[in-house]
């Protein structure tokens, strides 16, 4: 198996690993908050990764890191777990989780726009295809109907407000990391980071209540809260595998098709179906994308 195929199959697993985050997490509404279910996976899924990062020998890094480097990696897993990651699954309850996730790929529009309005890159045509299918896609999904019954008007705007700020918090905290994981090895910066937003959340008030609606809950809900720990754990390592061997276009790329697997995800664990505009723009939408990176 070549690097590149090995990067492809990481992306791809991280795109099916956070659409069954999404749709787990979904499961979970109305037991427990989103804010507790990100503070729970951060705290069990980040001590999964630090644990493994432990065993393969990376613990000398991490004591070794600069204090800079720490609070760097701390301020972006606060933005990007704590508050974005959190504000996406809000979204959710508003929006469904095909609908959500595809939105939430807006992110790689952003900075294809920024790279041609500020940095002078080259407009090439499958990019500007690309970028008017991604602009066509979000048209389809933001008027197409949710996969709730009766949906309101409102409540579609708020998700809407909701997961565009979820996905200013995602780069946001890109633009913050980009330069710490030049000195670092993203073993031990994921290692470092992932803990820090659960326990930012943990001291917020958002979190009251969170064990009591654990220990209330049933031995299935319980069991999906323990699957999105897992999966947060092994997502990450997914994640810094495809950009090791795929590169970062390819990685981005292929981890981008989450809203696609989210389909039959919410058709099998929720019982619900995307509308057919929902699904026309999840894909148009994830084609675009692709083309953008070329």
């Amino acid at each position: 198996m070549t690097d590149l195929t090995k990067g492809i199959l990481a992306g791809l697993g991280t795109g099916m690993n956070w659409a069954a985050i999404s749709i787990l997490v979904r499961s979970l509404s109305g037991t427990i908050t989103p804010a507790g279910i990100t503070a729970t996976r951060a705290t069990v899924g980040g001590g999964i990764v630090f644990a493994v990062a432990l065993a393969a020998g990376y613990g000398g890094e991490m004591v070794r890191m600069p204090l800079g480097v720490v609070l760097a990696l701390w301020g972006a897993m606060i933005i990007a777990m704590g508050f974005g990651d959190t504000v996406f699954f809000a979204s959710m309850d508003h929006l469904g989780v095909t609908r959500a996730l595809t939105l939430s790929m807006a992110n790689p529009l952003l900075t294809t726009l920024v790279g041609i309005g500020l940095l002078g890159e080259a407009v090439t045509l499958p990019r500007a295809i690309g970028i008017l299918l991604v602009v066509g896609g979000i048209i389809l999904i933001i008027s197409g109907k949710g996969e709730g019954p009766a949906e309101r008007r409102g409540a579609t705007r708020r998700g809407i407000r909701l997961v565009f700020l979820a996905a200013g918090a995602w780069a946001l905290a890109a633009v913050i990391l980009k330069p710490v994981l030049q000195v670092v090895s993203v073993m031990a910066a994921t290692a470092v980071r992932i803990p820090a937003g659960g326990v930012f959340l943990w001291l917020t008030p958002w979190t009251r209540g969170t064990l009591g609606a654990v220990r209330g809950s049933t031995r299935a809900e319980q069991g999906h809260l323990a699957a999105i720990c897992l999966l947060s754990a092994i997502g990450s390592l997914l994640f810094t595998t495809g950009i090791k061997y795929g590169g970062v276009a390819v990685g981005n790329v292929l981890s981008s098709t989450s809203p696609l697997f989210a389909l039959p995800f919410e058709v099998w664990v929720l019982g619900q179906r995307p509308s057919r505009q929902t699904v026309a723009g999840a894909v148009v939408t994830v084609a675009g994308i692709g083309l953008m990176n070329f």
